[in-house]
């Protein structure tokens, strides 16, 4: 009985990460909160299997884990500082500009808004033990290819909902009726931007998934090249190129500049590592990467509207774009708290101090995540989170440099794509300070610190993947 609870805890926590976007992104306070608790329960089962012996962690993936859980755990701790109560003389020293505006008596803390900061901590530490239930969790090669499938059937959900939403007039977002982004897919999101970057992360799951499906080997002759189409016909792949196609036209129709110039930006790029890391050239892989590149955006993507979207980037003005201009205002801001920052999640208690009265209306987060980071972590803690981005994006090129099974080279090319979407979205805009996004996040970057020392699969395993 007991151990039938390991299996249990990890679909418990793939029911989590389908469960994240459907609150508006848990980006209220109460789903929020939900979605930490979630996350501890499960965190807390493991734990007690694991002093029961019943769960392990394999040694090669904790190795190599351990340093990014670290990086992650540390910014948490740096949070935590944060909220202490420390003498008058240190917080003048670390940060002359939050001693300046305390206007209490005695010990005062860093952070000029400890209940977000507070807030704030909870979710980090949530989407830490997130990273950690990924390491210990996904531990076989089957449980790789499940979390795949589930991010893609997330994503694939959300991109129907969004388009039927759209395309039906329907209008409806997570039981509500939308109070914005009328005439766009936003799925169960708010903004859709942050729903743009949902897909996208669930695009490189899914792509990641096809190419390590991908047949490389030579056909001889045209009956085997017959075979093999009638093959794919009646396969999943054909199925799951499917469900791409959708999330790819849900995409569209979100309207979102950066999103869509992120993912095809992306898709290139980690393509073109995917095709250099490889031992040897795949065609197929060109023919699967230029189909979405081509196929999707140019056939799919002008019947639901491709035009639209061009257009918006066609008039687009960087200099007369509120979200560009106002992180100059956002670097004056962190120029007041380079080393400590204002306290994590106090972006939209402090900004207006910098605002200037052309720039109308509540800014809750900078249309920057490197900015609001910075801003409210101080450059330090952002320079340790970029550390934990890079190491992934490094252990994700090792994975598809020099490891033979196709599924993990699969993951790698997932991880390398996110990091360079998240790289190029998040100039413009704070995806990942939603809490679906983040958690999605660093459940994806686990991959390449689990892919590296995964044991790899039977031969049998292997010959039935082929056929």
């Amino acid at each position: 009985m007991i151990r039938r609870l390991e299996p249990a805890l990890f679909a418990a926590y793939l029911a989590i990460l389908v469960w994240a976007p459907l609150p508006f992104a848990s980006n209220r306070i109460w789903g929020g909160a939900l979605l930490a608790l979630l996350v501890f329960l499960v965190l807390c089962g493991w734990l007690l299997l694991y002093l029961c012996g019943q769960a392990r962690l394999d040694a090669g993936v904790w190795r190599r884990g351990r340093l990014p859980l670290g990086l992650l755990m540390l910014v948490q701790l740096w949070v935590f500082v944060q909220l202490l109560d420390l003498p008058r003389p240190l917080v003048e020293w670390l940060s002359p500009q939050a001693f300046g505006w305390h206007v209490r008596e005695g010990w005062l803390s860093l952070s000029l808004d400890p209940e977000a900061t507070r807030y704030y901590l909870l979710r980090g530490c949530a989407f830490s033990a997130g990273f950690f239930l990924t390491l210990a969790l996904v531990n076989s090669h089957d449980r790789v290819k499940t979390l795949l499938q589930v991010l893609v059937f997330s994503g694939t959900f959300q991109a129907a909902y969004g388009a039927f939403m759209v395309l039906s007039g329907l209008e409806l977002g997570f039981f509500v009726e939308k109070y914005v982004g009328q005439g766009v897919a936003t799925g169960t999101f708010v903004n859709r931007n942050h729903y743009a970057a949902y897909l996208v992360m669930c695009l490189s799951a899914g792509i990641g998934l096809l190419l390590a499906q991908l047949n490389t080997r030579r056909q001889r002759n045209w009956r085997e090249r017959i075979r093999d189409w009638l093959r794919l016909m009646l396969s999943s792949k054909i199925r799951l190129r499917i469900y791409l196609a959708v999330m790819v036209v849900a995409l569209v129709l979100t309207r979102s500049r950066m999103g869509n110039i992120a993912f095809f930006s992306a898709l290139g790029v980690a393509g073109a590592v995917a095709l250099f890391a490889g031992r040897r050239f795949s065609w197929p892989a060109v023919a699967f990467l230029a189909s979405l590149l081509l196929v999707d955006m140019l056939i799919l993507g002008r019947w639901f509207g491709f035009h639209e979207l061009a257009e918006r980037l066609e008039q687009t003005h960087p200099e007369q774009e509120a979200r560009v201009w106002s992180n100059e205002y956002t670097m004056d801001y962190i120029e007041d708290f380079p080393l400590t920052g204002s306290g994590g999640g106090s972006f939209y208690g402090v900004f207006p101090n910098y605002q200037a009265p052309n720039l109308q209306g509540l800014h809750l987060h900078a249309h920057n995540d490197y900015l609001e980071f910075a801003a409210e972590l101080g450059i330090p803690a952002a320079l340790v989170l970029a550390a934990f981005v890079g190491l992934a994006l490094w252990n994700a090129w090792c994975v598809q440099r020099r490891r033979l099974t196709p599924l993990y080279r699969g993951a790698g090319f997932a991880v390398t794509m996110s990091v360079l979407w998240a790289a190029i979205h998040s100039t413009t805009d704070f995806s990942l300070q939603m809490p679906a996004n983040a958690l999605t996040f660093v459940s994806i970057l686990a991959l390449a610190f689990l892919c590296r020392d995964l044991k790899a699969p039977s031969r049998k395993i292997k010959s039935q993947q082929v056929e």
